[in-house]
């Protein structure tokens, strides 16, 4: 990343950086302009209708789990504590001197990897601050060094923050995630109407539960006269839009039967 200076500051703030919300918002650094020591990455948001910008694989996984909850109505990746001198109160041992260009010395724009907007039950509408860090990390006394500044900033906000770990998010859980979410994204089979489609599949499960899934999908694609492959594809999809809720931390067994895989 090149110096940052205030005239940077005042054209990240003019273009809109840090603020909006869904598909209006637009976070604080993007992937090609910070070098990261993780594989950055850029994704379309299904919930936000904008790309997201990560900058390691466990920004990445957060966001799917994220987005996979139901209860998560916006995500906003690399926030910024733009209002951080203002806010904290107690700057008692916070070393702000570390977060500074090495070139113009100025003060750098800490972030918090995401800033998320989840609904209650009550359909009431609240804020969660998450940091997103290898557990390796953490190890580092500059890494706590940030964190506590979030940690104070968040608080002084009265908003929930936590630090989330590689450990506590599960490859096998975003694997599927993965498999499934592309079916909400694309239309491999182009010339299927997907939801009438997944309908009639489902139906199908219904009345063959104790078949193994892949003959079942076998038994289906026949039966329709569809190309090999079809209810697979339109399995992935009734499990991405939920009508079929299956154990997302277990590898999804196409060899087992239906009424066993449901929850």
């Amino acid at each position: 990343m090149s110096e940052w200076n205030k005239e940077k500051l005042r054209r990240y703030i003019s273009e809109g950086r840090g603020q909006g919300e869904k598909a209006s918002y637009i976070p604080w650094t993007k992937t090609h302009e910070f070098s990261s020591k993780g594989r950055a990455t850029r994704i379309f948001g299904i919930k936000t209708k904008r790309i997201h910008h990560f900058h390691s694989d466990n920004q990445l996984r957060a966001f799917h789990m994220y987005e996979w909850n139901d209860s998560v109505v916006d995500i906003r990746e690399c926030f910024p504590l733009l209002d951080v001198m203002e806010v904290i109160d107690d700057k008692a041992n916070l070393r702000f001197d570390k977060f500074c260009d090495k070139e113009s010395g100025e003060q750098l724009v800490l972030t918090t990897s995401f800033l998320l907007t989840v609904r209650d039950p009550d359909n009431k509408e609240r804020h969660l601050a998450r940091a997103i860090k290898n557990s390796s990390e953490l190890t580092r006394k500059i890494s706590f060094e940030k964190l506590e500044i979030e940690n104070r900033y968040w608080r002084a906000k009265g908003i929930d923050w936590k630090i989330t770990t590689d450990k506590q998010l599960s490859r096998q859980f975003v694997k599927n995630i993965e498999w499934v979410r592309e079916t909400l994204l694309s239309n491999e089979q182009s010339n299927l109407d997907k939801d009438q489609l997944s309908d009639v599949l489902l139906n199908h499960f219904l009345g063959n539960s104790d078949s193994a899934i892949q003959d079942s999908l076998r038994a289906f694609d026949k039966k329709i006269g569809a190309s090999n492959g079809t209810g697979l594809y339109l399995f992935r999809y009734l499990i991405a839009t939920k009508k079929i809720r299956v154990d997302m931390s277990k590898k999804i067994d196409i060899t087992a039967r239906m009424i066993d895989l449901l929850l």
